[in-house]
């Protein structure tokens, strides 16, 4: 009956032009720009507060333009979070830092009144410190080197229940103190930034929280002690190393910088040589040779604190003419060999 209705009333263009209508509107409804819209109107609003302090010659100084804080804002946005406009944060961190103590704290009415203020849903709230200390080396540019720190937690504003908490120490360097300090604030940033979206993202509802992935660690060779008198000084080891860690496709940055630091001592090495023709006088004329060296590597893992240790062995071998000529036994290949066996088990004992 209805269908009938129908027909006599609009015929049947008038029910093609109504489907046709239906479908487009249909349509609209299920296109992915309006899912996602409505799904960004859903998504929870984040504010990120990270005071931070620069410790330099042992005087604390307070950082007006927080650097760990802008990588994770920068990070967070990234991702797809919607997050609260740093320059409100700045005023309210020149206006009024008790409170952002009292929210750090743990005290729910300072963390309920933050809510409020910025309308916020999530705050990640903690602190973050850097201490620079200065390099100098002979010959070379003085080095300012900081080491930074952040401790974090994201806490759901309605409950004040923490949703996730990370911590995170890494270095950064530079030529000036100032740069130093807030170059090691802006890496701790961007390590720990992927670490605590993917702890937030349980919490969220779908399509708030694009995918990321948490940075390699990065490596730096500190130079091997050489008790035994190896040929190869120390130094020249470890840039052998840093060079072999390189071309794997790793990270290699200064040691004090790094997340995860190479080092180690030349336990043992020595040089034997065996005569082809033994007889006296010309014994000297012809010898074969094997040159082996021993190394007790260390990883170090500035993050846990954790050391792995590791013993590196190889040989080269070769031929001496008349006592003074060599062919094959260089000290330097032999260095070249043991280098790449290091970078190959700090890569695999980095992972």
């Amino acid at each position: 009956m209805a269908g009938r209705w129908l027909y006599r009333s609009v015929g049947w263009d008038g029910i093609i032009k109504r489907l046709g209508l239906a479908l487009l509107f249909l349509s609209l409804l299920m296109s992915p720009s309006l899912v996602k819209l409505a799904q960004a109107q859903t998504c929870p609003t984040i504010v990120v507060i990270i005071p931070e302090t620069c410790v330099i010659r042992r005087v604390p100084r307070v950082v007006p333009d927080p650097a760990c804080e802008t990588a994770i804002i920068t990070h967070f946005l990234k991702y797809g979070f919607h997050v609260v406009d740093q320059t409100q944060v700045k005023f309210l961190r020149m206006t009024d830092p008790e409170i952002i103590k009292r929210a750090r704290e743990g005290d729910l009415t300072a963390i309920r009144q933050l809510s409020e203020r910025f309308a916020a849903d999530i705050l990640v709230i903690g602190e973050a410190i850097s201490e620079v200390e200065v390099t100098r080396l002979p010959g070379q540019p003085t080095l300012q080197e900081g080491r930074a720190r952040v401790e974090l937690r994201a806490i759901q504003a309605s409950t004040g229940r923490i949703l996730a908490a990370d911590a995170l120490h890494t270095g950064g360097i530079d030529f000036m103190e100032e740069l130093a300090c807030k170059r090691s604030l802006q890496r701790a940033g961007d390590k720990v930034a992927c670490r605590l979206a993917k702890a937030i993202a349980p919490y969220l509802p779908p399509g708030c929280f694009r995918i990321c992935s948490i940075a390699p660690n990065a490596f730096g060779v500190i130079p091997f002690q050489n008790r035994v008198g190896f040929p190869v000084e120390g130094q020249v080891l470890a840039t052998m190393v840093e060079t072999s860690l390189s071309r794997r496709g790793i990270h290699v940055v200064h040691s004090m910088a790094a997340d995860m630091v190479v080092s180690g001592e030349i336990s043992d090495w020595q040089l034997i040589m065996t005569p082809m023709i033994r007889i006296p006088i010309l014994d000297l004329l012809f010898r074969t040779g094997i040159m082996e060296v021993t190394v007790d590597m260390r990883l170090f893992n500035l993050e846990t604190s954790e050391i792995q240790g590791d013993v590196v062995r190889d040989f080269v071998t070769g031929f001496e003419v008349l006592g003074i000529i060599r062919f094959g036994l260089n000290p330097r290949d032999l260095a070249r060999k043991v280098a790449q066996q290091i970078a190959d088990r700090t890569v695999w004992r980095g992972r």
